[in-house]
């Protein structure tokens, strides 16, 4: 079969850095970036955060073509900024973003096994973006619980820096 092995979607080969930076040499302040084993979903995440920032003037992200599963990420800043450091930025701050969310759901699945405990029946509404009409409402309370080493402090305590080794 044509299809390449799923591994190769997401494992990243021995010897290969996850990222790699080079600078333009045609435009000041600017520098691509090129994040192996990833798709539009990261791309996207750090164009976006990226383009949140003052100090930069162009992010832009493309993948090269849907067999090739790396993302390359353009970025121009002002010229006090570099762009590795806006780039630092934005990963630091996606991760903190994704740490925020998954304390969020750590929360929700508290209250969750909380109330399956004291016995009330969860509900989803019509208006949920969960609701579906071909899947009826959820009326068994979840059996899932959180894991044992997560919690509130756990989570916001949680200080993640990307090391930007290029």
């Amino acid at each position: 079969m044509n299809a390449p092995d799923r591994f190769e979607l997401f494992i990243l080969p021995d010897g290969v850095k996850k990222i790699s930076y080079v600078p333009d040499p045609n435009v000041d302040k600017a520098a691509t970036f090129t994040i192996e084993k990833e798709d539009h979903t990261i791309g996207n995440l750090i164009r976006y955060q990226l383009l949140k920032e003052n100090q930069v003037t162009f992010a832009g992200y493309k993948m090269p073509h849907p067999l090739e599963h790396h993302v390359t990420v353009k970025v121009q800043t002002v010229k006090e900024t570099a762009p590795e450091t806006m780039m630092a930025k934005a990963l630091n701050d996606l991760i903190g973003l994704t740490g925020h969310l998954r304390q969020k759901f750590v929360e929700e699945l508290a209250k969750a096994k909380a109330a399956s405990i004291s016995g009330d029946t969860l509900l989803i509404p019509e208006h949920d973006s969960l609701h579906h009409p071909h899947h009826p409402q959820q009326t068994m309370p979840p059996t899932l619980s959180a894991p044992s080493n997560v919690g509130g402090g756990a989570v916001a305590n949680l200080q993640q820096h990307v090391d930007m080794d290029f």
